[in-house]
Formats: structure tokens, C-alpha cells, sequence
């Protein structure tokens, strides 16, 4: 392929080809005929063999360095693109190269800088290198994404939108990739630089500062903006300037100390403070996501006693009949042949182990190995910390033996304390034999089971969470963070985000409840009619009175709510959108979706997707999809009839549907059901066959997809939880 002469030299010098490395045209276009055709190891070869020829060639110099990257060959990436460097300090494509190899080598603060001086270099040299950096940009925000450094990602991003480069749909792609990153819920509100008051004594040095900043200038703008530190201290708007460039220059322990400076600040209003002390809580943990204290996953040993031969295999199934009968054990399935694929003995059994409260909290595993060529039996308890303590007295009794101190290094898998207590998993005892069908509006066993799990889960979690040292407080309990008023900031700040992001509504209600328990004042109804005009923070949406909203606001409230993760927020307004009857059937459909999701009992689920359907009549869309949706709760609650006229209904009405038969046929198989069976079992009229039943508690399942207005399919409760950026 002919190469244009006036095109920019691919070494980022600034110059066209013609007058930068015309003596290397034909080279040049033989390199991008070998990468054309996917020879990388060929063009990676040629290209060494022509810097032999031609030393310090910025376009050979850059080439090699992308096609390294490009084949992954990190190390040699790493060393030419600091020669690439060493070799032209100020080209922008050198600055953006080694920007990709410190955040390949996780060094993001030093990723940040050599970017930032990329893009600098770039407008100098009049942006001939632009589409390069691009690239570059795209590699950068998904390093960012990937690694936790939102901000980075996102100032990358805005840079992007900002000067126009690149095409909407690149970022809209990369804007998707930050999101679904897994945004902090205190990091999910935009906040943008500040101006200072025109009477400001330091305004000429805080609007040169700002200026450096609006044209991404940004380590220019931070030199500036410390430097008013000593005249500006009690600066609101110089600290969060500091600390919105501290984040885009991947600098988290400086936007944290920035933004506890803002908390401080006797001029900040108590909600902003707040909000100020989650960001910092959230950047501390970008900076150190392992801090102490954590909770870590222990692997436990110990020698099982066993006569030699035959007896000792008999005496192994003597103590797994002991601990089957034990009341604290039950036996669990794994997959034997993912051992033997890690070339590894699998175990005799596994076992889940209880404590004995009612319901019973799952501690931890238990593994049973017999005797092996090499080893002698052996039992392995696994779990956290705290649950294998709980688990080991009762386990050693059961089978006679010690368990060892275990091994508990860094390289065991931790998490927060938080996160632990609300993992938390009890022991469901379903009825030995099918219950009779449940009464049309009643509560049936399955949501009796479920309601009782929830209830043990968060009276455990409000008994213990007060009391349980926490990274975000520093190493203090929340009580005892409570007697200091900075810390007792970080209390609230967890506690709100917790109320406004939980996506189950009874794990909202006890981030409430935690209130009451911590003598924490109940924030007040923020009297605001126009959120978004008011600039209120989406993290206090769900304090807004929903029926002084017009439909507009709420229907914006709604949706930039689901997407952003505002999760009590979205609820709120799609029950005062549910109820308004000024509300379209898609708005209608769009609020009851949601509540579907959020309901917490079978019965909610039956009588909102009665409302969808009656809505999709009104819209003459197809109800297949909400026959799959029904479906799954009817085999939760045992409805037998019901399951086999939905069967009926879906092979008349919609047996040329592909997407729905699949769809139902996945949820029938979900619950172990065999469908040709079932449907041989049909009788005219709906009604099933004498003999055989439904299970009548089929395991939980993740909600199927709605039809939405315009033929799209939008993701209900199964998949992962949707994060984006809130929008300014």
C-alpha cells in the first residue's frame, strides 16, 4: 500500500513524511504490508534490522514499540520505548508509549504524568500526532478502568470529548468501559473545577491555574494551585480543584488529603462534607484496595488417624457417617474432574459446615482426602478466618483430629470486613415434601424461606457491624469513630452510600436501621423541585420528595438513577412514576420493570408483571417474554397448574418465537425439569395429568429480559449490576 508523503511521519516528530524520513518511504510501506497481513514477528524483525541501518529514527523507533505492545512482548516494550525516549524527550508519541508501559507495569501515577506532557507535546506540535494519541488514550482508559483509577479513565475521557478527537461512537465505547469497571458509589458523581470569588485576593494566580486546567494542562495547573496553599488555606473551591486534578493524574492519596481538607473547611455545608469524606474513603482504598483491616481466606490441616488397609478406608466413611448425622454438616457436590484437570487428587467428599444458630450461618468448607501414594488421609478446612475459628472446634470433635495454625499470607484472598458480614450465607430447610399450592396473593414457603434468610442476615449485620474494626474508619469501629467528628463523618458517609446505592431494598433498609443502632440523625427531605437544575448530588435523590417532581424530572431521576447505580433513588421514582397519572405506558413499563426486580416477595412479582402485561397489550407488544418471567416465579412457588398453562399458552401463542421458546426452554432446565415431559403430561384446557409434579421450590433464579418499547431487550436482575458515570 502506497504511503502518502504529506501524511504525519509516524514517529511523531510533527512533520510530514516528505520532510521528516523520505529516504524511508518504501521501508515504510513494506513494515504496514508485513502488519497488514498479520506478519508481525516479520515487520517486528524488519524493523530491528532497519534501526541497525538507521539509529535514531523516531518513526522506526515508534514502530517497534507498537508492534511489541502489539504482540505483547512487555519487557521489550518496555525497554524500546525508553530508548524512544531517552532519544526525544519532548515527542508526544515517545511520552504516550511509555505512558502505556508504566500503566502496563501498574506504576499509573507516572502513566499519568508522561500522558499528560503527551498531550501537551501533541497541541505544540499542532496535533499532527493526534490520531496516534487516540490509540493511546483507548489503551489508557482501559489500563485505568481495569486497575481502579477511575478518575484517570474519566479525565481521559473528557479529554477526548473535549477537544474532539476521535469519533462518538470510540467514546461511548470507552465511557462504557469506565462504567462497567465497577465505579465507587462515592466517586459516581461528577464534580467539576471551581472558580474563585472576583474580590479574591489570589484570583489573577487561580484563574491562570484554572486556565492550565481547561485546556488539560493538568500538572501545570496542580503546580499552580499548591502553590496558594499558604494565602488560600480556607479555600473551598482551591482544595477541590486540587483534588478533582489529583484524581485525573492518578494521584489518590493527594485527592484524598484534598478532599478531608474540603470536609474540614468550617464553609462547607454538613451534606457536601460528607460527601467530600466518601470520596477520600473511596481513593484511600484506590490507593491501598488491601488495607487493613481485611478479612482473609485460611486453608486449615489436619492428619486424619486411620487404621492402614481396608479398615482405614472404612473408618474414613465411620467419620463421614458421624458428621452426615452430625446436624451441622451437610455434604456438598463438586466437580472431580476440575482436580483432575489441575492434575490434583480430588477429595473423598466435601462438606458445608454450620454453626448452630437457627437459621444455621454456613461457616466454612470442609474437604475429606483418603489415603494417597505420596500422603497419608488428611482434612482440609476452608473459609475466612473468623468462620474456620468458629468451624474448627466442632470439625476436630467430629473427626478426632488437630487442625494446624494454617497459612494467612498476602497471597490468600481478603475482603473488607463489610463485605464479609454481608456475604453472609444461612441454611435454607425446605419442606421434605411438596407444600400445597399456595393461595393466589399469599406468601408462599419460598418467600417465607427467603424472608427468614433476610432477616437473620441483617439482624447479624446490625449486631456485629457497629462493633467491627474497618479500613474506612481507619482501624476504629464505627462506635468508636462515632466520638470523634471527623471520623464520625466517615460513619455517615458509609452509612449514606449505603442507603442510596444498595441494590436490594431490604439491604437499603438496613444501612437505615444502622442509623437507629448508631444514634445517627436521619438526614432531612431535600425540598427541591428541579434536582437537576439544583445540581442536587445523586447521592441524595432518594431524599427528594418524589410527588413535587414533574413527570419530566422524575422520568430523568429514573433513569439516570438505574444506570448510575442510585439504586433507592431509582425505586422511589419508579413508584411516584408508577403512580402519576400523567405517566405514558413506557415510562409505566420502564418503573415496573424496575420494581419487578426490587420486589421482595412472589406475590409483588405476580401482580407487577399482571400490570406489564396489561400494558403491553395497550402498546399490542408480544407477552412472551413476560410468560419467561412469570415463569420463574411460578416455579419458586410451587404453582403447578400455572407452570403448565404458561407451558400451553407459550407453544400456542408464541411457538414461532425463537427468543422466547429458548428462553422458556432455559428456565425449565434452570430448575431440572425435563420440558418434553412435561408437555406430554398437558391435558386440553391447561390442566396437568394425574401423577408427577412440578418441584415445588425450585432454587432461586435470576429474572429473564423484558421487551422494552422500540423492540430493545433491557437486562433485568440477572446479569451484573449496570454502573455508569452520572452525567453533569
Amino acid at each position: 500500500m502506497a504511503i502518502d508523503t504529506y501524511a504525519p511521519c509516524p514517529g511523531g516528530s510533527g512533520k510530514k513524511i516528505k520532510f521528516c524520513c523520505a529516504d524511508l518511504v518504501g521501508d515504510l510501506e513494506q513494515l504496514e504490508t508485513l502488519v497488514e497481513g498479520d506478519q508481525i514477528s516479520a515487520a517486528l524483525d524488519q524493523v530491528k534490522r532497519l534501526e541497525e541501518k538507521h539509529p535514531r529514527r523516531a518513526c522506526l523507533m515508534a514502530t517497534r514499540t507498537k508492534l511489541e505492545l502489539g504482540s505483547k512482548r512487555y519487557a521489550e516494550a518496555a525497554a524500546s520505548s525508553r530508548a524512544f525516549l531517552d532519544a526525544f524527550p519532548e515527542n508526544p508519541l515517545a511520552l504516550g508509549h511509555a505512558a502505556i508501559t508504566d500503566a502496563i507495569a501498574g506504576r499509573m501515577q507516572e502513566a499519568a504524568a508522561s500522558f499528560d506532557t503527551a498531550r501537551m507535546a501533541a497541541a505544540a506540535a499542532g496535533g499532527e500526532a493526534a490520531a496516534e494519541l487516540v490509540r493511546i488514550a483507548a489503551t489508557l482508559v482501559q489500563a485505568a478502568a481495569q486497575l481502579g483509577h477511575v478518575g484517570f479513565a474519566q479525565g481521559i475521557v473528557d479529554w477526548l470529548a473535549d477537544t474532539g478527537l476521535g469519533n462518538e461512537e470510540e467514546r461511548r465505547i470507552l465511557t462504557a468501559v469506565v462504567g462497567s469497571s465497577g465505579v465507587p458509589a462515592a466517586l459516581r458523581t461528577r464534580v467539576g473545577l471551581e472558580t474563585t470569588a472576583d474580590d479574591s485576593p489570589w484570583r489573577l494566580e487561580f484563574d491562570a491555574a484554572l486556565d492550565h486546567a481547561r485546556h488539560w494542562r493538568l500538572a501545570k495547573a496542580l503546580t499552580t494551585f499548591r502553590s496558594l496553599k499558604g494565602v488560600a488555606g480556607e479555600s473551598r473551591e482551591l482544595f477541590t480543584n486540587i483534588a478533582v486534578i489529583c484524581e485525573m493524574l492518578a494521584r489518590p492519596v493527594e485527592a484524598s488529603e484534598a478532599w478531608l481538607a474540603v470536609a474540614r473547611l468550617r464553609a462547607t455545608p454538613v451534606d457536601d462534607a460528607v460527601e467530600a469524606t466518601g470520596r477520600a474513603i473511596a481513593l484511600e482504598t484506590e490507593a491501598d484496595p488491601d488495607r487493613s483491616p481485611v478479612v482473609r481466606f485460611v486453608s486449615r490441616l489436619a492428619a486424619l488417624t486411620v487404621p492402614a488397609g481396608e479398615e482405614g478406608s472404612a473408618a474414613i466413611e465411620l467419620m463421614e457417617d458421624r458428621i452426615r448425622h452430625a446436624g451441622r454438616f451437610d455434604q456438598a457436590a463438586f466437580d472431580r474432574a476440575q482436580w483432575v484437570a489441575r492434575n490434583a487428587a480430588p477429595p473423598r467428599s466435601a462438606w458445608r459446615v454450620y454453626d448452630e444458630g437457627s437459621p444455621a450461618r454456613l461457616l466454612s468448607t470442609l474437604l475429606i482426602f483418603g489415603r494417597q501414594t505420596d500422603r497419608e488421609p488428611e482434612a482440609v478446612l476452608q473459609g475466612f478466618a473468623p468462620d474456620v475459628e468458629l468451624a474448627r472446634s466442632a470439625v476436630e470433635t467430629a473427626l478426632g483430629c488437630a487442625f494446624g495454625s494454617g497459612e494467612t499470607t498476602d497471597a490468600m484472598p481478603a475482603v473488607a470486613p463489610t463485605a464479609w458480614l454481608m456475604g453472609a450465607q444461612f441454611r435454607m430447610q425446605p419442606p421434605a415434601s411438596a407444600p400445597a399450592p399456595t393461595p393466589a396473593g399469599e406468601p408462599s414457603v419460598f418467600d417465607a424461606l427467603l424472608a427468614e434468610q433476610r432477616k437473620a442476615l441483617w439482624d447479624r449485620f446490625l449486631s456485629v457491624w457497629p462493633e467491627t474494626p474497618l479500613p474506612e474508619l481507619l482501624g476504629k469501629t464505627p462506635r468508636e469513630a462515632l466520638a470523634d467528628p471527623q471520623s464520625a463523618r466517615r460513619v455517615e458517609a458509609l452509612v449514606s452510600e449505603g442507603e442510596a446505592t444498595s441494590r436490594r431494598p431490604d439491604a437499603s433498609a438496613a444501612w437505615t436501621a444502622m442509623r437507629d443502632r448508631l444514634g445517627l440523625k436521619a438526614p432531612p427531605t431535600i425540598a427541591s423541585t428541579k434536582p437537576f437544575a439544583d445540581d442536587v448530588p445523586p447521592l441524595r435523590w432518594h431524599r427528594l420528595d418524589m410527588a413535587s417532581l414533574s413527570i419530566d424530572d422524575l422520568r430523568g431521576v429514573l433513569v439516570t438513577a438505574m444506570g448510575a447505580g442510585f439504586e433507592r433513588a431509582a425505586g422511589l421514582a419508579a413508584e411516584a412514576v408508577n403512580a402519576r397519572s400523567d405517566a405514558t405506558p413506557p415510562d409505566r413499563w420502564e418503573a415496573l420493570g424496575l420494581l419487578e426486580e426490587r420486589a421482595e416477595s412472589s406475590g409483588r412479582r405476580l401482580e407487577i408483571i399482571a400490570e406489564l402485561r396489561s400494558i403491553a397489550r395497550e402498546l399490542k407488544a408480544s407477552d412472551g417474554m413476560l410468560d419467561v418471567l412469570e415463569l420463574r416465579v411460578r416455579l419458586q412457588r410451587g404453582d403447578e397448574a400455572d407452570v403448565v398453562r404458561l407451558l400451553e399458552h407459550v407453544r400456542r401463542e408464541h411457538g414461532r418465537d425463537q427468543q422466547v421458546i429458548q428462553a422458556f426452554a432455559e428456565v425449565m432446565m434452570e430448575a431440572g425439569i425435563d420440558l418434553s415431559a412435561l408437555a406430554g403430561r398437558a391435558m386440553p384446557g391447561g390442566a396437568a395429568a394425574a401423577g408427577g409434579a412440578v418441584p415445588a421450590a425450585a432454587p432461586a433464579a435470576e429474572a429473564g429480559k423484558l421487551w422494552t418499547p422500540g423492540g430493545e431487550s433491557s437486562p433485568a436482575a440477572g446479569g451484573e449490576k449496570k454502573v455508569i458515570w452520572t452525567p453533569t
